[in-house]
């Protein structure tokens, strides 16, 4: 395998950080290349070699074995083209059909046919340019495919990865050593039937189009995370995907598990900027139907489920920015639905409402941070909240539990004294509870609560609520005040 890599990474090895000796002789360099493949033991051939009046070079017939023979990559013609503007820069082009065979002495020889249209790859640093501003990986393709494997092969099966409209570009500045890149398709394919030491995996699958992008510092440095809080350094990760499909099954001794299922797709964004910090993640609707479930000999019958969508929210400053500013904390799970195969394992007279379940927790605030980035453990280390950031008010924009026809939800505000070295809130939370009684006297005739600790929990709850408008509802008035914790008048026990 260390020969297999080799054989892929030499090249880009030597163009980023090989001394500059071919001084733009593409055709000299890329000679430099093959020879260094020989020397450490892989054969390179080919039929014909044409070097271009442009300083191009373009392979026909070409093929390259491991030292080992396990790995054969060939090619109708591969070809480099220098550019006659940017020191260093080469695009490469790769015939429409080209092969990767593996000969493994266990399993045999395995074909991985490769295809595409309208396939270019540019780098930068090649042959000279490496002490340029920025050094550049582009690479695009009207289509791009993978195929292999036949019924018989004892291993693949099966393979067919598939991009339209593939694009990619990476660029690296070697003086403040930023990386950023981003990555297209319109859609893509994934067929694969690999049979594994111990089982199987298949699936047959589609996405609708992905958007990757990023910027970060590329080294290991703990005090990146310091430059990314304080807004000295942008970073940021976003991914967005399209709706998909798949079908797939995952079989081993501990394992069964056979599925279909879409999802309308969704998004993932972590960014850093100029003090503020966010992770947004919103995953639309999917729907999954499951034939098989079956985890150690743990059966359980076909199921299906389905939700409506998640979110989960953190943002808001990190630099104190002269006033206070909005942060953001929600987590929401909305419409999750199971079929009637699941609860009537445990509820098969149905004394449990199927209502969709709903959890759902929005709040924001207005914040001013207090953090000295330059010395940030004195304000993290303390262990006292109000030496990293000061609170005005908080706010609940929506707080929702449903489940088994019971239904919870919250609404209030409150503001906040900082002066007393503490956070402390001054404000009023309306909780309403309805169907909850119904619910607990449901579980405790399926077994799954005993009697008395319903009762108990049913008397804690009433003592702190008074009756709604409606039967089997309870409403309670939670007050924050320098006087204490109330509940519809009566002090919490805390």
């Amino acid at each position: 395998m260390k020969k297999q890599l080799l054989m892929a990474t030499t090249a880009l090895a030597i163009g980023f950080g090989a001394p500059v000796a071919a001084q733009d002789d593409f055709a000299g360099f890329s000679e430099g290349i093959l020879g260094m493949l020989s020397s450490q033991g892989a054969t390179v051939s080919f039929d014909q070699r044409n070097v271009g009046a442009d300083g191009s070079v373009e392979y026909v017939g070409f093929r390259m074995s491991a030292p080992d023979g396990t790995m054969t990559v060939s090619a109708d013609w591969i070809k480099g083209v220098p550019s006659a503007i940017t020191p260093g820069q080469v695009t490469f082009t790769l015939s429409p059909s080209a092969t990767i065979t593996i000969n493994n002495p266990d399993t045999g020889e395995h074909i991985i046919n490769i295809s595409n249209s309208g396939l270019t790859l540019t780098l930068d640093g090649i042959t000279s340019g490496q002490s340029a501003e920025t050094l550049n990986f582009l690479l695009s393709a009207n289509s791009l495919g993978f195929t292999s494997g036949n019924p018989n092969d004892t291993i693949l099966k099966a393979l067919d990865i598939s991009f339209t409209d593939l694009s990619q570009s990476i660029s690296f500045s070697p003086a403040s050593e930023m990386l950023s890149g981003t990555f297209d398709i319109a859609s893509m394919g994934i067929i694969y039937d690999l049979v594994l030491p111990d089982g199987q995996m298949a699936s047959d699958g589609t996405l609708d189009g992905l958007n990757f992008a990023f910027q970060l510092i590329a080294n290991d440095n703990k005090r990146n995370a310091l430059a990314y809080l304080s807004g000295a350094t942008t970073a940021f990760i976003e991914i967005g995907f399209g709706a998909s499909s798949a079908v797939a099954k995952v079989i081993n001794p501990e394992t069964r598990i056979a599925y279909t299922g879409s999802s309308a797709g969704g998004e993932i964004k972590i960014r850093a900027e100029d003090g503020y910090l966010s992770f947004i993640e919103n995953l639309g609707a999917a729907n999954y139907s499951f034939s098989e479930f079956n985890i150690n000999s743990m059966p359980i019958p076909p199921f299906d489920f389905a939700i409506e969508g998640i979110k989960f929210e953190l943002s808001g400053p990190t630099v104190n920015h002269g006033s206070f500013e909005e942060a953001k904390a929600t987590i929401a799970l909305r419409g999750l639905t199971v079929s009637e195969s699941l609860y009537s394992m445990i509820d098969p007279g149905q004394a449990i409402s199927r209502d969709p379940i709903n959890m759902v927790v929005d709040l924001s605030a207005n914040v001013q941070p207090k953090v000295d980035w330059s010395d940030p453990e004195a304000a993290l280390g303390s262990g006292n909240p109000a030496d990293a950031v000061d609170v005005q008010d908080i706010r609940i924009n929506e707080v929702l539990f449903t489940a088994g026809g019971a239904r919870i939800t919250a609404e209030g505000s409150a503001t906040v004294d900082n002066s007393m070295g503490f956070p402390f809130p001054t404000g009023k939370v309306t909780v309403t509870a309805a169907g909850v009684q119904a619910l607990v006297n449901g579980l405790v005739s399926i077994g799954l609560v005993p009697q008395d600790q319903a009762g108990l929990a049913m008397g804690m709850m009433m003592a702190f609520a008074r009756p709604g408008n409606a039967a089997d509802e309870f409403v309670s008035d939670i007050e924050f005040s320098p006087e204490g914790v109330t509940a519809n008048g009566v002090p919490l026990p805390f």
